[in-house]
């Protein structure tokens, strides 16, 4: 499948669905931290405190090689009215949050122009 379902939601927190949005292009690299701390004890040794929030998600980048124009509205309009999204992958991974930059990237050069464009997105 070349396409992944994407909502979004509204002011009562129900999932409205959107027009899908390609794949991107390129790999995708999500990170997952650990938010202990280590602290050196005065004999040298080494103590973990671990808030009760254990992990945080970290932003990720997505590509998407000569995106269409509607697709750029869409994501443009998510991101100018701060809205939530959830997307759901073709092997049925989820990721909610928010889209929080879009760089566009235009082949002038090119008749008729296209467009790259990378996406940041926050889980949460």
């Amino acid at each position: 499948m070349n396409t992944w379902s994407i909502y979004y939601e509204d002011s009562n927190g129900d999932w409205i669905a959107d027009t899908a949005i390609p794949r991107p292009n390129d790999d995708m690299s999500t990170n997952l931290l650990s938010t202990q701390q280590k602290v050196k004890l005065a004999n040298g040794s080494n103590a973990f405190i671990t808030p009760e929030t254990k992990s945080e998600k970290e932003t990720f980048d997505m590509f998407f090689a000569n995106a269409s124009s509607t697709f750029r509205t869409q994501i443009t309009d998510y991101i100018t009215s701060g809205t939530r999204v959830k997307i759901v992958t073709h092997n049925s991974e989820t990721y909610i949050g928010y889209f929080l930059a879009m760089t566009r990237v235009w082949f002038a050069g090119i008749s008729p122009d296209e467009f790259d464009i990378t996406l940041t997105f926050q889980e949460g």
